[in-house]
């Protein structure tokens, strides 16, 4: 049913709540950035234990005990905020006069959409249920990751029914753009390799868990026939050294390939957020320099972002790239703190040419 023009101003909500979270949203992923350098989210490997209760010196909240919730179905609710958000703003269309027609079975967009489930159907349930186990999370994790998804469902699912959308990939024109081509075989590759690397972790989880199994059967034996046990039982999660693929360079190649995945994504269906000149090499590294590096280096901009309209905020900067930039911005610190736990833990046992999430770089 179409909208009443005169009604617009009267029922603007969903149009001004797109505005603030294009804003706010990639803006607090940036502090997020700066935090997570020094501050370790308390979950997976971070997760404070029973037997280490004083695992964070900084928050001791994050310490208690009482706070952590169990970590595949806190996984499974925080991921599924993800597709279900971005189905309500698509449908609601906050960025259209009038409720569109849904898009053909053929459409680009429909392909686009396709993808983003396909991801999060694997994220959200596939992965989960098939891991053997999971550390506990905290909640101040699982709420922070639900208002993350919250914010990038609503974005992208605003985005993908606006009229510019629309406009970029909503005709078949879009099928003969080599961007869209290029950008859909980068989603492809980090999605395969995303599983593929998750795999090998799911390996080393379900042999670990056989492995408790077992030796708490010895236990048990031994327990009947009134002996000592050999081994004391494991507590907390087991963690071995990944190996094969691009773990052979890197210790996170899943955070890496969910990069490949995103950035294919958002070059596919979204122009690039700033403006770029290819009319030859000097052309595109001075219209760069221009347009992204001293703008990101001026306090005198970022001030005047902040201080700006939402509405004018960065008026290149779509949610598919907000989300690209945000999966980086939230990744990269914990693949490097975590890469640093990894050497501490293994010591002499961990290769020494591993880098953290970029092969040969970082």
């Amino acid at each position: 049913m179409p909208r009443d023009p005169t009604q617009l101003m009267a029922f603007k909500w969903p149009m001004a709540l797109y505005n603030e979270l294009r804003k706010w949203f990639p803006l607090f992923n940036l502090f997020s950035f700066f935090c997570a350098f020094i501050i370790d989210a308390p979950f997976g490997r971070f997760a404070p234990s029973a037997s280490d209760p004083s695992t964070h010196s900084i928050f001791p909240l994050f310490n208690m005990q009482a706070l952590q919730v169990d970590g595949i179905r806190s996984w499974i609710f925080m991921e599924l905020i993800s597709p279900f958000t971005f189905i309500y703003a698509f449908l609601i269309s906050p960025l259209t006069f009038y409720t569109p027609d849904m898009p053909s079975l053929t459409s680009p967009i429909t392909l686009a959409c396709t993808l983003f489930m396909i991801h999060y159907a694997n994220r959200a349930l596939i992965s989960p249920l098939r891991t053997p186990s999971r550390s506990k999370s905290h909640l101040v994790v699982v709420l922070l990751a639900a208002g993350f998804n919250l914010a990038n469902g609503y974005l992208l699912g605003s985005y993908f029914s606006s009229p510019m959308a629309r406009i970029y990939i909503g005709g078949s024109y879009a099928y003969m753009r080599p961007s869209f081509w290029i950008g859909m075989t980068l989603w492809l590759v980090g999605f395969i390799g995303n599983i593929a690397h998750d795999e090998i972790l799911l390996d080393i989880r379900r042999k670990a868990k056989a492995r408790k199994e077992k030796d708490g059967e010895e236990r048990e034996d031994a327990k009947k026939k009134g002996k000592e046990p050999k081994k004391p039982a494991e507590k907390g999660e087991y963690y071995g050294i990944p190996q094969g693929l691009l773990y052979d360079y890197i210790s996170f190649p899943n955070y890496f390939c969910e990069w490949i995945e995103w950035f294919g994504f958002a070059l596919a269906t979204s122009p690039p957020p700033v403006e770029l000149s290819f009319a030859s090499p000097a052309d595109f590294i001075q219209s760069l320099l221009h347009n992204a590096i001293i703008p990101l280096c001026s306090p005198k901009a970022w001030s005047k972002m902040i201080k700006g309209n939402a509405y004018g905020f960065a008026p290149l900067l779509t949610p598919p790239w907000i989300f690209f930039f945000g999966e980086i911005l939230v990744m990269l610190p914990r693949a490097y703190r975590g890469h640093k736990w990894y050497k501490k833990r293994f010591g002499e046992s961990y290769p020494k040419n591993r880098k953290a999430v970029i092969p040969f770089v970082l």
